[in-house]
């Protein structure tokens, strides 16, 4: 790390560690509109992914969403979200592909079951490993990953592939400017992780397939 580039996260840090009072980030997806829409595709429902973040998500919190670090790795104080994330993430997902022009339905509240009926062909469900914001003596930064799996309609799994968006602040990195650095930086990697889920080629593939 270049040496004003630490003066700058020692100093934003300094000033988040006055207290160790918990601080609060709103999660904001903002739809890419870069995202290329499909002249047709089959419908799809997005349930809850399952939280698997381990202690980093202090045991399936899901208003937990990060923290703020000294340097021995001591955690000064919690980052969170008034919503739970599993439901917000699962609604960003359900924007991202009706902007694809995909006819999406979340499910945001139930878990899916393999083999359980649902009124769309195909569903979209996972596991998620990382999801947070932090702030460390060597830097800012969101990470937001796990593992997606498609499903059709009478359970038969499609894909399974790992996703992950990472997002590391620096003086030239563009975050929303109506939002302070690390609840920025977590959208951020929202907005990436979202969009590689509906832009992807298998996912796409899929969603293609029968109206070919």
């Amino acid at each position: 790390m270049g040496s004003l580039l630490r003066v700058v996260v020692l100093s934003l840090l300094a000033a988040w560690l006055g207290g160790c009072a918990d601080r609060a980030v709103d999660l904001r997806y903002t739809p890419n509109p870069a995202i290329e829409r499909l002249p047709r595709a089959e419908a799809i429902t997005v349930f809850r992914f399952t939280d698997v973040r381990g202690v980093e998500g202090d045991h399936g919190d899901p208003f937990r969403v990060g923290g703020i670090y000294n340097g021995d790795g001591m955690r000064y104080a919690k980052i969170m979200t008034p919503d739970p994330w599993p439901d917000t993430l699962t609604q960003d997902l359900v924007a991202g592909f009706t902007q694809r022009g995909v006819s999406a339905v979340g499910a945001p509240d139930r878990m899916y079951v393999e083999g359980a009926m649902v009124a769309t062909p195909l569903v979209l469900t996972g596991e998620i490993h990382n999801f947070s914001t932090e702030a460390r003596w060597l830097g800012l930064m969101a990470h937001v990953s796990g593992i997606v799996r498609l499903f059709g309609q009478g359970g038969t799994p499609l894909v399974t592939k790992p996703v992950s968006a990472r997002v590391r602040w620096l003086p030239d990195v563009k975050l929303p400017p109506d939002q302070p650095v690390l609840e920025g930086l977590l959208n951020v990697a929202i907005d990436e992780f979202v969009t590689k889920v509906v832009t992807d080629p298998e996912v796409t593939q899929y969603l293609l397939a029968v109206r070919q």
